[in-house]
């Protein structure tokens, strides 16, 4: 069981909603924009390629 008078260091006692903020990339944009193009193009390849002529 864990010590609960344990000492942590003061950069590790920041306040849950503090702890919990994310930043959002303006890339992140860019790499699932990129993504769903190729996978559109990857499910049109694949229907041309098995589809009966």
């Amino acid at each position: 069981m864990p010590d609960a008078e344990r000492k942590l260091p003061p950069d590790a006692r920041n306040p849950t909603t503090k702890a919990r903020q994310g930043i959002t990339l303006g890339v992140m944009r860019w790499v699932l924009l990129a993504s769903l193009i190729g996978v559109v193009g990857a499910f049109i390849i694949a229907y041309v390629v098995i589809s009966p002529s």
